[in-house]
């Protein structure tokens, strides 16, 4: 069976395309081989599609010319064409996100409004089966459970992926035997990029052990995904044995996970993941459960996971309404809601320090101002002192120390002008504003509450 053909098969079984003869497609073409002889094969197949192409403004003239290309190419299939014109890096930084990760939102969030007013059924894109063994590999180099093995999926929603099914060699041969021309991303060739590191140094000695390579890969990638459907009917089960809603809280037995306990800390990722909880604090949790640790605390961006003798509860993080006050330099004494903050700025170095948790010392040199005392926030992180510099976040200080739910809603914070936080109120300050040796002029900061 030729590839056109294949390729038609497959976007009915793989990516569930229901009579593709009668859909309307929008192909995101790069102008690289791929999307090009994925242009080309839904041209064989008399498909009716559209072309799109992005412009991110990333490579100058050659970017240009790359739109220039894809525009001619629709031209020569007689369909439509639809251009973008982005300025990624500009995106990328009023964001605080990599140009990369900038390029995808913007290049999906197009796509999506472009298939809306177009009325086009389907996005396909030219992801192909190596394409899919680099994700697999790079999400291995990384760490990852089962389904980050998967690859890619043929399908997310509207967006089809109809040429999983071959690989790059494949690819190549087909725009070879057609004299297909395409442009060369110059960007390719650089190994700085995982992928790029994945595809030139990792993919050919491979080859080199088997070079049925993405046969063999795609092989696997189906028996991982037949694995991890098989996993996921488990995990159904236990939920219908051990899991109970009560209005916002969510309850687990122990008894209907213990049974479970050679991998535990894989059934507590899965089911308590969707609120939040990442693999290390599904193992810390785990460990906690089989030692039979109570009244553990952790953590998420969204809910507080909580262990009884019996139970884990599941309660919704309550996120208190941002109250910030600002301190200019000079200012002595400071109001906020439930108490107020004292500062004194003090010549040498303290004698002795008070053993008052609500009592802290900062080096002026590091303190720079206006400051700002406003409540924690999701994301928030600091140095603690005593851990030499290293970053711990808010949640996970939290966590570790075993607050109450009312006692982090009631935590505030002294930020420095650097956005730095210098002191968790009454608990613990920052190693960056630490007391030197060297200190001339130091901050003594007292908190007292109402």
């Amino acid at each position: 069976m030729n590839l056109a053909q294949r390729m038609l098969d497959g976007m009915v079984t793989a990516c569930g395309v229901d009579h593709p003869k009668q859909q309307h497609f929008l192909l995101a073409v790069s102008g690289g081989r791929d999307s090009v002889v994925m242009a080309h094969l839904f041209a064989e197949l008399e498909l009716s599609f559209g072309i799109c192409h992005c412009n991110f403004q990333l490579r100058g003239k050659a970017a240009e010319e790359d739109a220039q290309f894809v525009k001619a190419l629709a031209a020569q299939l007689h369909c439509s064409f639809h251009l973008a014109v982005f300025d990624a890096q500009k995106i990328a930084e009023q964001d605080s996100v990599s140009v990369q990760m900038a390029a995808r939102k913007l290049r999906y969030e197009w796509f999506e409004s472009l298939q809306n007013a177009e009325g086009y059924d389907y996005i396909a894109t030219a992801h192909h089966l190596t394409d899919a063994i680099e994700t697999q590999l790079h999400h291995l180099a990384r760490g990852t459970g089962i389904k980050g093995l998967l690859g890619i999926p043929s399908s997310n929603g509207r967006v089809i992926r109809p040429l999983l099914l071959a690989g790059s060699g494949e690819l190549a041969g087909y725009q070879e035997a057609h004299g297909l021309t395409f442009r060369e991303d110059s960007s390719n060739a650089e190994t700085k990029y995982t992928r790029n590191f994945i595809r030139h140094h990792i993919l050919p000695p491979f080859r080199e052990l088997n070079p049925r390579l993405e046969v063999t890969f795609g092989e696997n990638m189906q028996r991982l995904k037949e694995s991890a459907w098989l996993m996921d009917q488990m995990l159904d089960q236990i939920e219908a044995e051990a899991r109970e809603v009560d209005g916002d809280k969510v309850v687990y037995k122990l008894e209907g996970l213990v049974a479970y306990t050679p991998a535990l800390s894989t059934v507590l990722f899965e089911l308590l993941s969707p609120y939040g909880l990442n693999p290390t604090q599904a193992g810390d949790l785990a460990e906690s459960i089989q030692q039979g640790y109570a009244g553990r605390l952790f953590l998420t961006a969204t809910h507080e996971i909580a262990t009884s003798a019996s139970t884990i509860e599941i309660v919704p993080a309550i996120k208190p309404p941002l109250k910030s006050v600002e301190i200019p330099e000079g200012e002595e004494r400071v109001d906020f809601p439930g108490g107020q903050l004292r500062l004194q700025l003090l010549e040498g170095q303290p004698d002795t320090f008070s053993p008052d948790s609500n009592v802290a010392y900062f080096d002026a040199d590091f303190l720079p101002f206006p400051l700002q005392l406003r409540n924690w926030q999701t994301g928030d992180q600091f140095e603690p002192f005593g851990m030499d510099g290293h970053h711990q976040k808010l949640q996970d200080y939290f966590s570790n120390n075993k607050f109450s739910r009312a006692e982090k809603a009631a935590t505030w914070l002294l930020v420095d002008a650097e956005g730095q936080v210098a002191w968790v109120t009454g608990n613990r300050s920052s190693h960056r504003h630490r007391i030197r040796k060297t200190t001339s002029k130091y901050w003594v900061a007292e908190i007292h509450v109402d």
